[in-house]
C-alpha cells in the first residue's frame, strides 16, 4: 500500500482501482494475414441475426501452424504488458481465439468473456467508419449528474477507432460492444482470451493453486 503525498498548492488525481487498456500499434503485414482467411468458415449467430458480426466455426486459430509468426508476436506483446506494465510475475496462456467478420452495416451487441482474465482484439483490415469499439462501465453510480466534458474519470463509455495493425488488451470482465460498420469494406479482426499461468494466490494461503494449461 502507496501513502501518496500532495501539497497545498498542488492536487492530483490517481485512476485508482481502474481497468488497464493496453493500446499497441504493431508492425505486421495484415494484409498477408486477410489473405490467408480464405480457408476458414464464418458463421452468424442465428439469434442475432445478419446485422451481427460473423466468427470463424473455429475457435483456436491461433494453434494453426500457418499462424505461429503471429501467435509469437502477440506472446511478446502480451508478455510486455504483463509483466512490464503491470507487473505479474506470472506468464500468460492464449486460450481461445478466432476471426471476426464484420460486413457493411453490421456491429456487435454489448458483452464481455468468461473463464479469462484478459481479452485482446488485433485489427487486420479497417476503413475510416468502419465500426469503434465501445467499452462501458456499468458499475453502479450514487449520483448522475451533469458534465462539462467527457474524460477518463468520469465517462461511462470509451471509444477506441479500429486501425489496420492496432493491438487492444483489457480485462475480460469490461463490457464492450463494436459500432455499425459504416463504411464500403468489411473489417476483420482477430480476437482471443488469455489466463495466468503459474502460482496463483499466496502461497502460504489455504486458497492457493498453480494453474498449468495443457493443450
Amino acid at each position: 500500500m502507496n501513502k501518496d503525498e500532495t501539497t497545498e498548492e498542488q492536487a492530483y488525481i490517481n485512476p485508482l482501482f481502474s481497468k488497464p487498456l493496453y493500446v499497441k500499434q504493431l508492425n505486421i503485414d495484415t494484409k498477408k494475414i486477410v489473405s490467408m482467411l480464405k480457408k476458414y468458415d464464418f458463421y452468424n449467430d442465428k439469434v442475432k441475426g445478419i446485422n451481427f458480426s460473423s466468427a470463424t466455426n473455429s475457435l483456436y486459430v491461433l494453434e494453426d501452424k500457418k499462424f505461429k509468426f503471429l501467435k509469437d508476436e502477440l506472446l511478446k506483446e502480451i508478455k510486455l504488458f504483463a509483466s512490464d506494465v503491470m507487473s505479474y510475475s506470472n506468464n500468460f496462456n492464449i486460450t481461445t481465439s478466432w476471426f471476426t467478420k464484420t460486413e457493411p452495416g453490421q456491429g456487435s451487441s454489448a458483452h464481455n468473456h468468461n473463464n479469462c482474465m484478459v481479452s485482446g482484439v488485433l485489427y487486420l483490415q479497417t476503413k475510416e467508419n468502419c465500426g469503434n469499439i465501445s467499452f462501458q462501465n456499468y458499475d453502479n453510480k450514487r449520483y448522475k449528474l451533469q458534465l462539462k466534458g467527457l474524460n477518463l474519470f468520469n465517462s461511462p463509455e470509451w471509444q477506441i477507432e479500429p486501425k489496420d495493425g492496432l493491438l487492444l488488451l483489457f480485462p475480460s470482465e469490461v463490457y464492450h460492444n463494436v459500432l455499425k460498420n459504416n463504411s464500403d469494406t468489411t473489417r476483420y479482426s482477430l480476437a482471443f482470451n488469455l489466463v495466468p499461468t503459474g502460482l496463483i494466490g499466496d502461497k502460504n494461503a489455504d486458497s492457493h493453486f498453480k494453474l498449468k494449461i495443457n493443450k
